[in-house]
């Protein structure tokens, strides 16, 4: 069984996890309990940097919308940041570029994260 690589940082409020090699129905779950971790532990604006994700199936893009969902009842938000074509054409197809923001770099989405969160404090 291969294991998928995650990792968890923080900048400026944004809580930044990088997802690494293939994100399919054997390594879905892990993600998904590092991603409920690291938004217990450090909020709900959430950035998925998958500049190293080589791979995602249905499995993965499952765990993508209900990670978005649970971030935007608590009051965040989610972001994707840097997909491989790849990973990009399978975003597209299901249209999930609409709902979740794409960015081409980390620092385009925690940019982005940074507007749209003093967006919503000032009201």
């Amino acid at each position: 069984m291969h294991r998928l690589g995650l990792s968890t940082r923080v900048e400026n409020h944004s809580v930044i996890v990088g997802v690494q090699g293939d994100l399919d129905i054997a390594t879905a779950g892990d993600l998904q309990d590092h991603v409920a971790s690291a938004v217990d532990t450090h909020g709900p604006w959430l950035i998925l940097d998958l500049s190293e994700l080589e791979f995602m199936d249905s499995s993965g893009l499952n765990i993508i919308i209900n990670t978005y969902r649970s971030v935007k009842e608590r009051g965040g938000s989610l972001a994707l940041a840097a997909p491989n074509e790849r990973v990009t054409k399978v975003i597209r197809l299901v249209g999930l570029h609409r709902q979740v923001p794409v960015h081409m770099t980390v620092p385009a989405a925690v940019n982005a994260m940074e507007a749209l969160e003093s967006k919503q404090q000032a009201g």
